[in-house]
């Protein structure tokens, strides 16, 4: 279980790719249900941090011709998914793709507008000083969304409220301001957004 397990945090090998498959299936409706909220807009830079294979920049692509997009994973597994996966969208867009880890996101040529996390905020180092350093790349009014549909054993729709305060807790403590979080009934428990803004 333990190996499986560490498929989901970074990927790796022909097991990496299968789980690239199965979160990009799972995340479908959380990633749509999330980016209605960020409300992304052509001309915007939007940064995704752990991107897996693509599917949500893919999606946001689709439906703006003019977007600048980075994202940063720690897979290097999920970075090749995902360029096979935005090949025909890579000619026309600004999309810039990074092997590394959150808390070494580094100093981007333009400011972001929108930044999005799903399902990965939890295996952050230093996950206050990591929202710090984002903030600090971010244009006044940007928005940020923390996305986390619980996974361990046990979890309940409970589970999901309670992550809610934690994930405004750290974004309060990060500096950021108007803060909410929204529940999304799912199986097996409920997936939560917490956003804010700088």
């Amino acid at each position: 279980m333990g190996k499986l397990f560490t498929q989901f945090v970074q990927p790796k090998g022909f097991l990496g790719r299968i789980a690239g498959w199965y979160m990009s299936k799972e995340n479908k409706q959380i990633i749509k249900w999330t980016l209605d909220f960020l409300d992304i807009q052509d001309g915007e830079h939007a940064l995704e941090i752990g991107f897996g294979s693509g599917k949500a920049m893919k999606y946001l692509l689709e439906r703006r011709k003019r977007l600048t997009i980075t994202g940063i994973d720690p897979s290097e597994v999920m970075v090749f998914q995902s360029l096979r996966r935005l090949n025909k969208h890579l000619i026309n867009s600004r999309v810039q793709l990074v092997e590394g880890y959150a808390h070494n996101l580094p100093a981007l040529s333009q400011k972001i507008d929108k930044v999005l996390v799903i399902n990965n905020v939890t295996f952050w180092e230093n996950p206050v000083n990591t929202l710090e350093r984002i903030r600090t790349q971010m244009n006044d009014g940007g928005k940020i969304a923390l996305i986390i549909k619980p996974h361990e054993k046990g979890a309940t729709d409970e589970t999901s409220n309670l992550i809610g305060g934690q994930l405004s807790a750290l974004l309060a403590n990060a500096g950021y301001t108007d803060i909410e979080f929204f529940i999304k009934p799912t199986n097996p428990c409920d997936t939560v957004c917490a956003l804010g803004m700088k």
